[in-house]
């Protein structure tokens, strides 16, 4: 993505209950790039002082409808999330560090793990991917939602792709 080819305009998802998911295929992936404090105009820095960094995701999904084309900004930041997405891309035999522009990709948020440290409690995800077929990696067709099993391990700590 550049200053003179921007991404085109889309809906961000948020994941506000257990079960809230997201699913399409995978039209953009931005490269990594800062957080900023909610509110500020500050980035949002790491216990070690290093800036928290997210990814973009764009995905086009089966949510369309008059003045909607069905495009959805996924925001993944965290490791919750990317290791939910870097397990579902491992299980699917993905080899890429990132997701790939024609995959497909869903993630649910599966349910809230254990509050610590008076904190809330954090939303654990899971993920399903598939790898993008060779002859469309634009956009395949899809005829039914993939199926992939969760594993037992959410919410467990693991390298993420990113």
């Amino acid at each position: 993505m550049s200053f003179f080819a921007p991404s085109a305009p889309s809906s961000y998802i948020k994941f506000t209950a257990p079960g809230d998911s997201a699913a399409g295929f995978i039209e953009e992936v931005s490269d990594p790039f800062p957080v900023k404090e909610f509110k500020k105009d500050t980035v949002k820095v790491d216990a070690k002082g290093e800036p928290v960094m997210q990814v973009r995701i764009i995905l086009a999904t089966d949510q369309s409808g008059p003045g909607d084309d069905g495009r959805r900004s996924l925001y993944v930041s965290g490791w919750r999330m990317t290791t939910a997405i870097g397990d579902a891309m491992r299980r699917a035999g993905e080899t890429a560090e990132v997701p790939q522009v024609g995959a497909y990709l869903k993630l649910t948020f599966a349910r809230l793990g254990q509050a610590q440290g008076g904190m809330a409690p954090p939303k654990v995800y899971v993920a399903e991917y598939t790898k993008p077929t060779d002859a469309n990696a634009k956009r395949p067709q899809a005829t039914q939602d993939p199926a992939a099993a969760a594993d037992s391990s959410w919410g467990q700590a693991s390298s993420a792709p990113w």
